[in-house]
């Protein structure tokens, strides 16, 4: 029998899936020899995407990612959308990831969806500051 993912689990598969990631990265730019690249947390928004796309084939994540300071659902979603991706995240950090992607894929909805991820990122990116394993950008 399989046990229970919980967030804290969740959240050290993260780490080591965007440390994989930014070695494949760094690596590249050592072979191409081009500088710069992307930052942390938009190499997270691509790892989280990716898990969400594990569990709702059809989301299709923005490339775009949002950095704000407090993770705030996007303003163009009406206030009963707002709540719901609030009380996904919330259950995110009660249960875990596959938990809180497998809500967000109930609703059907492309925009909760999206919203979602970009404030599962913001919440992640902080949590992960917190815990020292990234840096933070100015």
């Amino acid at each position: 029998m399989e046990s229970k993912s919980t967030i804290e689990h969740d959240i050290a598969e993260l780490e080591k899936q965007l440390e994989a990631k930014k070695a494949a990265l760094e690596h590249d730019k050592t072979e191409t020899g081009m500088e710069g690249g992307p930052s942390e947390k938009e190499i997270l928004h691509d790892v989280v995407g990716q898990k969400i796309q594990e569990h709702i084939p059809a989301y299709l994540p923005t490339t775009q990612v949002p950095i704000s300071i407090t993770p705030e659902p996007p303003s163009y979603l009406s206030q009963e959308l707002k709540n719901k991706v609030k009380e996904i995240i919330d259950l995110v950090f009660a249960k875990n990831l596959d938990e809180g992607i497998k809500e967000a894929g109930k609703s059907g909805n492309p925009a909760l969806v999206d919203a979602f991820h970009d404030m599962l990122v913001d919440e992640l990116y902080d949590q992960l500051i917190e815990k020292r394993k990234i840096a933070k950008v100015e």
